[in-house]
């Protein structure tokens, strides 16, 4: 019974995560990055943000969503980044290569960073609940 107690502990306090981060992200997704969009290519993040608004995130559907907004996401920021040499004497390799990120790039990566947490809080709530439910299972049987 105790170690039920703490696991539901355990269980509310990442669930509790997931509603701080995705309160986090949907205000990324509303300042950031959905205007940085051009209206024809928010139609993901729109529909992550509704799903994050009406607290409909808790699910594997919403994560293949999530997962899908970040890979597009990530096809975004390279476009918007300039790799570079920056030379250095002092380097064994002469130099080294540097990232440089525009205007629209950087705060995109930002948002990303953002999304990436809550994809993986959301994820261990579920493993959790499935973890829970397979021990559940197999004492029951």
């Amino acid at each position: 019974m105790i170690d039920d107690l703490s696991h539901r502990e355990f269980v509310l306090a990442l669930t509790a995560d997931a509603v701080i981060q995705a309160r986090i992200v949907r205000d990324q997704l509303f300042d950031i990055v959905i205007p940085a969009l051009a209206p024809h290519r928010r139609a993901l993040a729109v529909t992550v943000k509704r799903e994050l608004t009406a607290n409909t995130f808790l699910s594997e559907d919403f994560l293949d969503e999530l997962d899908a907004l970040i890979e597009f996401l990530r096809i975004e920021i390279e476009k918007g980044i300039e790799t570079v040499w920056i030379p250095d004497e002092h380097n064994v390799h002469g130099g080294h290569e540097q990232r440089i990120f525009d205007a629209h790039a950087r705060p995109l990566a930002v948002a990303v960073g953002h999304l990436i947490d809550l994809y993986e809080i959301i994820a261990e709530v579920i493993d959790s609940v499935e973890a829970e439910r397979l021990i559940e299972d197999l004492i029951g049987a």
